[in-house]
């Protein structure tokens, strides 16, 4: 369990990181404190995405311990993905490198991908949660 958190640290970090950087036409308590909101909507949109994931698994005696797991490594991930990418379009508005219209659209395109990233993801931790447990019967 060790290994596994060290490297959901580790992958928190670089999204963080990542996420500061694209968020870089922004001061930095701006920045801090979109990372910080982000990063606690990322964590429920991941957790709604394990219940949803776990919702026909029969097998809940170690299952906690599982979707611990799976929403410190991925919650950082979401992050990563989704906040960047919008942080990124806000600071380009921001500066008039795009226009209000463009970023719009930029948005809308980006919730359309992060959505089905999500709907992928769902299937992934099912079947990532499954084989856990099949493995440790």
């Amino acid at each position: 369990m060790t290994i596994v958190r060290l490297v959901s640290l580790a992958i928190f970090i670089v999204s963080c990181i990542t996420i500061y950087h694209n968020t870089n036409s922004f001061e930095p308590k701006k920045r801090i404190i979109y990372i910080a909101i982000g990063m606690i909507v990322m964590y429920i949109i991941t957790t709604i995405i394990c219940n949803i994931a776990i919702s026909n698994i029969q097998n809940k005696q170690i299952l906690g311990a599982i979707i611990k797991v799976t929403k410190m490594i991925f919650t950082p991930v979401n992050g990563m993905i989704g906040l960047s990418l919008v942080g990124n379009t806000f600071g380009k508005a921001k500066d008039k490198t795009i226009t209000t219209k463009k970023a719009g659209r930029r948005l809308i395109g980006i919730l359309v991908i992060f959505i089905c990233i999500l709907i992928f993801e769902t299937n992934y931790i099912g079947d990532f949660i499954k084989e856990i447990l099949n493995t440790q019967v």
